[in-house]
């Protein structure tokens, strides 16, 4: 048995435990309850200690506890100093670590990635599993012996066979949604025949292999190292596994360079000539591969295809060692003989092209021999400090602090604390930044977006929903955070395969939606008709509609994923991106909306039809997530045109269209109607037909984790979209109401997605009690190695988390910057660093106890900065050179101000407390609202600077209290500056 290193002593008290149901969701009490009130302004919670002690289970916000307990498995306690300080996180906020290799890979493993190779080390001493991926190997797509249109039916809909289709749905004689859902004739049969195409090419996402270093030759095994700690510090995306045997200490250290292109692992000892071990690889299931390796060169090669489609598939692995000696008895696997450390270095790649409609590029071999050849020959601190440099200059944009401590336990244990009640901030403040970290790790330019998986996968992909790219909200959470969070970079591969898909999703709005655009495959951007993206999308242009009616008709999928792409534009201020990429496929799928839109004679308005709600229920005509999709779309091209001064006249068609829309219809239960036929939760009825329940209602059963249905499909005008705010109380409210009868349950990502529409809301606990129910979730929410469990593991769940917990601290959808819009006590003191604002504003922000002390925003773009919070007109701002800047209050609770492209401005609240920043921001104040002119405000400022440097000298109190009198006099004309003034020098006198 591995002896680990633990450490943590601390009991909990039975007060701190918070109970639990099975699925690790927390039970729903009293105080989490979504509190009944209409939003008017978002500002600040502020913090009472006896609350905060309740809402934290009788542990003060911030503390930490542990749980005296055996080690990682049962493990025995038996740590030594050295152990110790192996273990020490000290200094290290962000460091993942544990006693244990990997057994569990989807709840242990420590996934490291540069966009294109992904790569888990299992750290087990005896033989360590090095598994890898490759993000471009796929199984599906063009083959030999496949015909193959991207999923799409051989032959068109025609307008007629959809016309008919329409009036049936519309029609509610004998059938609340027009047509009963199944049998012959039925909607869904309807739908599927024709409009549905097939399964063939679709595949799925491929698994690729495993290294395997075996040390058994030297006597090394799990059972006889002891000290064992494997660890990941996100900091710097290295890991390292370190053990003690034999009186050696040996470690291991991992990374996967973006500048390289190539995973490093680093092996060494305490002591020279302990390195022997027998390297080895195979391939998974689904490849047919080779592998060779030759003892001169030190390489490794597994070369192959992927047998479902003849991919070429290749891993290239080359080592240096320092001392020993490297052979091969097999011609298949190499052995280092007595080395003192060893370098390895391996590249993965395929023969993929994003090109339509072939998919197909150069086999990979010379590309990859020669990454690993570089690489090599520049050593590993060259590789080491390139890969920091790359990194670090992303991941270090934002700090999020909420004042967390250290943990001194393993994340294993930290986590299983807090599913047992132990609320621990260094959880917010580690999956915070674990989201952010992934989206770093899964996604470069150059490379594909991330899929479910990430790029992090073992085994068939069948088991991971295809671990596909699923365009009805999974691929959009999985770049919620990228914007908002500092990260433009990782959005581009995302920007770029949507655009990839223009040319494939117009087959498809040909074959299954009646609007064609000649000369689909070679009609420039911005020309066509629009395009469609489904649910189930491949990286072979496969956009069609295949399954279940409500799994795999996804109408709105390109629309909903243009709100990513055209909020790339609004962060970074991009215009040629606008102009030559967003804009023209906004303008495809307005005119696509122009055609396809259909007048309900039932409903008396413009409609999607057919329409579903996505996974859950009939098909229908005009359900709230389709109509609100469509009406976010004409939004963007709307403000996209103007912003470019271009089709003024397609403008007024796309503003007409969109007032037709009236997307969002409240229930009975004062809830969003997920139905227009819908009454109450789970019932409808039309014409004068009686209340039937919706069929199909909550489908999925148990796979909803106690939620009425994991898609909170009927709010996505609230989350991402705009179309419900604070702006629209009677909206809002009705958001909240379809909230709450969602309750706090659910699948993680799931669970991320109400994060994000709570935080909407303004109400701070709500929110946060439903990020607390994602920490705890275990299966349902995060693992112990953080990662989001739908189940089984999903990524979606780690970025939606992130942008949710983001949009806590800051909105800016609808055109101003709302800082703090859910700020809840458990942050009740905090700071955050390098967040974005739409307009490519980067704002820092301090709180303490549940208010704010400082903003800082600078302006990459310049423009006008407009930023709303409670109170924040009783401010001042200041440029970077300390010069007050003149500002426009609108109310109470909004200012405005000019900024200077690059210059960083910061907005000050009054300190709390008598002393010299006190006065001297009222100083500022008076100035700013014009209560003094600059000249008398300069001779306030020096009589108080005098005052603080005789505060700070052997002279007398009274000489202190004259300049603050002379100050008083020279200021007389600001009351409050006065009694500011009165206040301080009453301390001296």
């Amino acid at each position: 048995m591995i002896t680990p290193s633990v450490r943590g002593d601390t009991a909990i008290p039975p007060s701190a435990k918070e109970p639990m149901n099975e699925s690790g969701d927390l039970t729903v009490m009293n105080e989490f309850q979504p509190q009944r009130r209409r939003i008017l302004k978002f500002g600040s919670a502020l913090a009472l200690a006896p609350v905060i002690t309740q809402l934290t289970g009788g542990i003060p916000a911030g503390q930490a506890c542990a749980i005296t307990a055996p080690g990682a498995l049962g493990a025995p306690l038996n740590q030594t100093a050295a152990t110790a300080q192996l273990a020490d996180s000290k200094g290290k906020p962000l460091r993942m670590w544990y006693t244990t290799p990997v057994f569990d890979w989807e709840n242990q493993a420590l996934v490291q990635g540069n966009g294109t190779t992904g790569l888990m080390a299992f750290g087990n001493p005896g033989r360590d599993r090095l598994h890898f991926n490759e993000k471009t190997l796929w199984r599906g797509g063009p083959a030999n012996g496949r015909t193959y249109l991207g999923g799409n039916k051989a032959t068109a809909i025609t307008p007629q066979q959809l016309n008919n289709y329409r009036l049936a749905l519309d029609n509610k004689a004998t059938s609340v949604f027009g047509l009963p859902p199944t049998g012959a004739g039925g909607a869904n049969p309807q739908l599927t025949s024709l409009m549905f195409g097939d399964t063939g090419g679709m595949g799925m996402y491929q698994d690729f292999g495993d290294l395997y270093l075996d040390f058994s030759a030297t006597g090394i095994t799990d059972a006889s190292a002891s000290n064992y700690v494997r660890d990941l510090d996100m900091s710097t995306a290295v890991s390292t596994v370190n053990f003690d045997h034999g009186g050696v200490h040996y470690r291991r250290e991992y990374f996967v360079s973006h500048p390289d292109q190539v995973a490093v692992v680093r092996l060494s000892a305490s002591e020279p000539g302990k390195l022997t071990f027998t390297m080895s690889t195979t391939a998974a299931s689904g490849l047919t591969t080779t592998a060779t390796a030759d003892p001169n060169e030190k390489r490794i090669t597994l070369a192959g295809q992927v047998s479902d489609n003849q991919m070429r598939a290749e891993m290239q692995l080359k080592l240096q060692n320092e001392g020993g000696a490297v052979s091969s008895g097999d011609g298949r696997t190499l052995t280092v003989t007595a080395a003192d450390t060893v370098t390895l270095v391996y590249s993965t790649g395929t023969n993929y092209k994003n090109d339509y409609p072939t998919y197909r590029g150069e086999d990979p071999h010379g590309k990859l021999t020669q990454r690993v050849d570089s690489a090599i020959a520049s050593g590993y601190g060259a590789l080491l400090d390139r890969h920091l440099a790359d990194y670090q200059e992303l991941f270090s944009r934002v700090q999020f602090e909420v004042g967390a401590t250290i943990p001194d336990i393993p994340t294993d244990q930290l986590m299983r604390n807090y599913r047992a009640g132990s609320y621990d901030l260094a959880v917010d403040q580690m999956a915070y930044q674990f989201g952010r970290y992934l989206s770093i790790a899964g996604s470069r330019i150059g490379d594909l977006p991330t899929n479910l998986c990430g790029l992090w996968m073992i085994g068939s992909a069948s088991a991971f929903w295809g671990a596909d790219y699923h365009f009805n909200v999974n691929v959009q959470m999985n770049y919620w955070p990228t914007m908002i969070t500092n990260l433009a970079e990782t959005q581009v591969p995302f920007n770029e395969f949507v655009e990839s898909l223009v040319v494939p999703g117009r087959l498809t709005a040909e074959r299954s939606a009646a609007v064609e655009t000649e000369d689909f495959a070679h009609a420039p951007l911005g020309t066509g008709k629009g395009f469609l993206i489904n649910t189930q999308v491949n990286p072979f242009g496969h956009t069609a509609p295949i399954g279940s009616q409500e799994y795999g008709w996804n109408i709105g999928g390109s629309s909903w994923v243009m709100q990513n792409l055209y909020d790339y534009y609004l962060f970074t201020g991009d215009e040629t991106f606008l102009r030559d990429t967003a804009y023209p496929m906004l303008k495809e799928m307005a005119a696509f909306w122009n055609e396809y839109l259909w007048y309900s004679p039932y409903q008396k308005r413009l409609t999607v039809a057919p329409s579903v709600s996505a996974e859950q229920g009939p098909t229908a005509v005009g359900t709230a997530y389709d109509q609100s999709l469509v009406w976010e779309l004409y939004r963007m091209a709307i403000e996209a045109s103007e912003k470019l001064g271009v089709d003024a006249d397609l403008r007024a068609v796309w503003q007409d269209k969109q007032s037709q829309l009236n997307p969002i219809l409240i229930g009975q239960q004062g809830q969003v109607k997920e139905w227009f036929e819908e009454t109450t939760l789970g019932k409808a009825q039309a014409g004068d037909l009686p209340e039937v329940g919706i069929w199909n209602f909550g489908a999925g059963g148990s796979a909803n984790q106690g939620s009425v249905h994991r898609h909170t499909s009927q709010l996505v005008g609230l989350f991402p979209g705009t179309l419900i705010s604070k702006d629209t109380p009677e909206w809002m409210d009705a958001a909240i109401k379809s909230l709450e009868q969602r309750s706090l349950n659910g699948t993680g990502w799931s669970k991320a997605m109400k994060i994000n529409m709570y935080a909407r809301t303004g109400l701070a606990e709500d929110t946060y009690s439903m990020v607390r129910a994602m920490f705890a979730g275990n299966r349902n929410g995060l693992m112990d190695n953080l990662l989001d469990s739908h189940p089984p593991f999903q990524i979606d769940g780690n970025f939606g988390l992130t942008a949710g917990m983001t949009e806590m601290l800051v909105q800016s959808q609808l055109g101003y910057t709302q800082f703090l819009p859910a700020l809840p006590i458990a942050w009740k003191d905090g700071s955050v660093d390098g967040l974005v604002a739409r307009g490519n504003f980067v704002l820092d922000m301090k709180w303490a106890n549940g208010a704010a002390t400082e903003f800082r925003v600078m302006a990459r773009n310049g423009g006008t900065f407009v930023g709303d919070y409670l109170g924040i007109v009783q401010t001042t701002v200041k440029d970077a050179d300390g010069n007050l800047v003149a500002i426009k209050a609108n109310g109470a609770d909004e200012i405005s101000f000019d900024t200077t492209k690059g210059q960083t401005y910061t907005i000050a609240f009054e300190p709390v407390g008598v002393g010299f920043a006190n006065v001297s921001w009222h100083v500022d104040r008076a100035e700013t609202v014009g209560e003094l002119a600059s000249s008398a405000a300069e001779q306030v400022r020096q009589h108080i600077a005098q005052a603080e440097r005789l505060a700070q000298s052997p002279a007398s109190n009274r000489a202190v209290t004259s300049q603050l009198d002379n100050a008083a006099r020279k200021g007389k004309a600001s009351t409050k500056l006065v009694e500011a003034l009165s206040a301080l020098a009453a301390t001296f006198r």
